[in-house]
């Protein structure tokens, strides 16, 4: 496998192994909280092990990826980064380098947006828990009665939700409610079921066998757990990302160019990112795509040929360009190379003069 992808697999492990381990020490958390939780046979040492395992794991991920970065710092100091960068001229960005010392401030605030994931994973898991157990208390606390089934709601069918209306009395007050169904059972009116409802809210009703939770609050909860589940990987790599990127950066340097940003079809389709057209002042030219990032570059598409600054090397890169409208420092994009740099041959048309 190439060194580039091996490292992209085992960040993919890492984080993936780290989110496993978040949620079950959240959710293991929160069931021996409660008292009398009925662990089932070998529940508590299947979590346990979870956890052992995904710990282990995200260890040897995170010690791959620290050898990989070692190999990959020997490599560098034997490499004079022309494959991707001209030599430097004279004090060629030198008056950028605090712009290489913001860097680490990116993948900080990466990992910062990472934590805030991990905090809405954390508070769904707990909300979820406890509209659960809202339900199973219920079936504990709550007062039981005869209930009939006045209709059926089949998802099949387009009428929403699998549910149905049941009948029962309060005293003398006869009620109907829906109760969302989550069981196999197959249900149809006329069907006697045992209602067991909130004494103090009397609508609050469940049965024996359905639960009827708040499908409100499972839906409010459930969107924002299914974004933490994607933002929280997706941060933790681009807090690496960037550190990556302040080390090379950190060792070559700027170099000044003329860069296009271009945005084809398949980026507008959201299927690849913009492609970054570099030109240096010796002549050479190469190609870059942007990386997935909130620093991204197809804003920048409007201004072809507009000075910038390339640092780093290989799939560690990052263009520098001028401070946008309205802001004070320079914007940095993260990138990486899709090809070396080269000079065009003779009667080749440019990559960003075709794209224009």
């Amino acid at each position: 496998m190439e060194p580039g992808r091996a490292r992209r697999a085992w960040l993919a492990v890492e984080a993936l192994c780290a989110l496993v381990f978040v949620v079950f020490v959240i959710g293991t958390a929160v069931s021996l909280a409660e008292p009398g939780y009925p662990f089932e046979d070998g529940e508590l040492a299947a979590d346990v092990g979870a956890l052992a395992g995904s710990a282990a794991l995200t260890a040897l991920a995170a010690h791959r990826i620290r050898a990989g970065d070692r190999r990959a710092a020997t490599v560098r100091a034997r490499l004079d980064f022309e494959p991707w960068l001209p030599p430097r001229e004279g004090r060629d960005g030198e008056d950028l380098d605090e712009e290489i010392r913001r860097l680490p401030t990116l993948a900080r605030r990466a990992l910062v947006i990472a934590l805030l994931w991990a905090g809405v994973l954390a508070g769904c898991i707990v909300g979820l828990d406890l509209v659960e157990y809202s339900a199973d208390a219920l079936l504990t606390t709550g007062a039981r009665t005869g209930g009939v089934v006045v209709r059926v709601v089949d998802p099949h069918s387009g009428d929403g939700a699998p549910s149905m209306w049941v009948r029962y009395h309060v005293g003398d007050t006869a009620l109907t409610e829906e109760i969302v169904r989550d069981t196999d059972r197959r249900y149809r009116p006329g069907d006697e079921v045992t209602a067991v409802y909130d004494r103090d809210d009397p609508v609050h009703v469940r049965t024996v066998e359905e639960r009827n939770e708040n499908q409100y609050s499972v839906g409010f909860l459930v969107v924002p757990l299914l974004l933490a589940l994607a933002g929280l990987p997706w941060s933790l790599v681009a807090a690496g990302g960037w550190s990556r990127r302040y080390r090379a950066v950190r060792a070559t340097g700027w170099r000044v160019a003329s860069v296009t940003v271009v945005v084809d079809h398949l980026a507008r389709g959201g299927r690849q990112m913009p492609e970054i057209h570099v030109r240096y002042g010796d002549g050479s030219r190469m190609t870059l795509r942007a990386a997935f990032s909130t620093h991204g570059a197809t804003s920048l598409r409007k201004r072809p040929e507009r000075r910038a600054w390339i640092g780093g090397w290989g799939r560690a890169m990052v263009v520098l360009f001028p401070p946008r409208p309205g802001h004070e420092r320079p914007y940095a994009v993260p990138a990486f190379a899709k090809r070396r740099r080269g000079r065009p041959s003779p009667g080749e048309t440019p990559p960003d003069r075709a794209a224009a």
